[in-house]
């Protein structure tokens, strides 16, 4: 692949995590998970016998969830820095729904840890922010340059309130979403970001895709948001959906898209792809059962010697590389809520923890270690030259560096910006009738339509 120029920064800090997650080992006592609810909604309290401002917050990044092998070490790398002062234990909480019904329900009691991480984004901009749960960021910002520097500027103006008060800390890095190939079964030297989407389905001829069609439609979703984005349109309409779920799916550039899906599952689908989940997915790309498959920049650890256990069939991670989708669009959403929040009605040496915490996780070594670890990109942090030369170690993270531009286009996924019950269930649905060609893009997109109607008015 024809190697690019960042735009200042792009890569630079956004996922420095490999580099760092070495050091923290696994959880310990300095990172304490527990499962008692009581001790995390309580937020734990000051020790005041030793001075030290003690807090247990809930998180799904525990345990066997990927997220835990980057999280918790940096969590007792931040507990060893401020050893004697502050201190975080974790309350194991499973992800998803589980996750945020156990805030909500702290929240009704008035009982939020002091720390919060994500939550519905729904509840975060109709519950939290109009109701004063959230604490004010926006003097704390503007007095720590080394914060405020690096804040990507869509996030920082999704996360204000009308009168420019920052209530939800916004986003340094983004992780944008490409696509992986086995070079051993299928190469181009042309530039594949800079290809149109037909040039790429040419120059992929037979080569199988590794899609998903059952569940939400994992993979089949982000081609088909490429697909979109490349539309005459297609980036506008995706992004509309940020502010406002979309509903009306009877728009040229959803149908168009659609059609062009349907070609791709009719002719370039692996074998197992109608009825597949994710992980069927997976497997059939590591099996060398097809040649692609689209996905986040954390797939990366799958490719490492150490997951070889996932591959059959002769299949090398060390052959796969990595892209933008044609048309140079990278799927990630820089419009919207960030992953942290502090809790208003903590008291103030608590609020000072958090405020410790955030700083410390968005320092130039942390945010270089979370990119190395899980890939993405901190637009406005200058790369350390340690950094870059352990990036380039991950091929794969180091194509998609290369591919990020200052003309790279970023879209959200389209499964973000429909309602939430269409995109987790009812749009894989009707995926195996689009590859049999029972069901048409314009019926497609008519049965989206409808679906999305009836969960607005529920």
């Amino acid at each position: 692949m024809k190697k690019k120029q960042l735009f200042a920064g792009a890569l630079a800090a956004a996922m420095m995590t490999a580099s760092l997650a070495g050091c923290g080992g696994a959880a310990s006592s300095a990172a304490t998970s527990t499962t008692d609810g009581d001790t995390a909604s309580s937020t734990a309290s000051a020790d005041t016998n030793s001075g030290v401002v003690e807090v247990t917050i809930p998180s799904y990044k525990t345990g066997e969830n990927a997220g835990a092998a980057f999280f918790v070490p940096q969590v007792e790398r931040f507990n060893e820095k401020y050893a004697g002062k502050y201190k975080i234990n974790l309350e194991s909480v499973p992800q998803d729904s589980i996750f945020n019904d156990r805030l909500k329900q702290l929240a009704q009691q008035n009982k939020l840890p002091v720390l919060v991480e994500g939550g519905d984004p729904d509840w975060v901009k109709n519950v939290v922010i109009p109701n004063g749960l959230a604490y004010d960021l926006t003097d704390w910002i503007d007095s720590t340059p080394a914060v405020k520097d690096v804040l990507i500027d869509d996030s920082r103006e999704y996360c204000s309130n009308e009168d420019g008060r920052v209530m939800t800390m916004p986003l340094a890095t983004v992780r944008p979403i490409g696509f992986f190939y086995n070079s051993d079964m299928w190469s181009t030297d042309a530039d594949i970001s800079a290809m149109s989407m037909d040039e790429f389905v040419s120059a992929l001829g037979d080569q199988k895709i590794a899609f998903s069609t059952a569940e939400n439609g994992w993979v089949s979703a982000l081609f088909l948001t490429a697909l979109v984005a490349e539309e005459d349109g297609g980036v506008e309409w995706l992004k509309s959906g940020t502010e406002t779920k979309i509903t009306d799916f009877n728009q040229p550039c959803f149908i168009n898209a659609v059609a062009k899906l349907q070609n791709l599952l009719q002719n370039n689908a692996a074998s197992n792809s109608v009825g597949a989940a994710y992980a069927d997915a997976a497997n059939a790309f590591m099996s060398e059962q097809a040649a692609i498959i689209a996905n986040g920049p954390w797939m990366s650890s799958d490719f490492e010697s150490s997951n070889s256990d996932k591959w059959s069939n002769g299949f090398d991670g060390a052959k796969v590389r990595a892209s933008l989708f044609p048309g140079d669009i990278g799927i990630a959403d820089t419009a919207t809520f960030g992953e942290w929040w502090i809790s208003a009605s903590a008291p103030e040496d608590e609020i000072a923890l958090a405020k410790a915490f955030l700083e410390f996780i968005y320092s130039p070594a942390e945010l270089e270690a979370y990119m190395l670890a899980e890939g993405g990109d901190t637009p406005k942090l200058t790369y350390s030259d340690d950094f870059k030369a352990k990036q380039g170690e991950t091929q794969v993270l180091a194509d998609l560096a290369a591919d990020t531009t200052t003309d790279t286009v970023f879209v959200p996924r389209i499964l973000d910006v429909i309602p939430a019950s269409v995109a987790n269930t009812e749009f894989g649905k009707l995926l195996p009738s689009l590859a049999d060609g029972t069901c048409t893009p314009e019926q497609f997109a008519q049965w989206m339509s409808d679906k999305a109607a009836e969960a607005s008015a529920e």
